[in-house]
């Protein structure tokens, strides 16, 4: 069995170790104009999947709905009762 040495003793004083850095402040845009300019396009980008998709989404279970499990077409009520057709 070979010889091991035992840990040291702990020290009198804690190591000194530096307060931590603070930690730099990431600038956020309040607007799309603050963007830098080459966000810009990016920005643009995912705006309009965040507007289109949901739009999408609806307008295709709908059609859905309508061409593979044959639910009528919904008629638009006026005031005056009558169906629009």
């Amino acid at each position: 069995m070979p010889f091991r040495k035992p840990p040291p003793p702990p020290s009198p004083h804690p190591q000194y170790r530096p307060p931590h850095p603070p930690q730099a402040q990431i600038p956020r845009p309040q607007t799309p104009a603050d963007l830098p300019e080459k966000y810009r396009p990016a920005y643009r980008r995912v705006r309009t999947v965040v507007v289109m998709l949901p739009i999408a989404i609806v307008t295709s279970y709908v059609l859905y709905q309508r061409v593979v499990l044959g639910e009528e077409r919904k008629v638009l009520v006026r005031k005056n009762g009558e169906g629009k057709e």
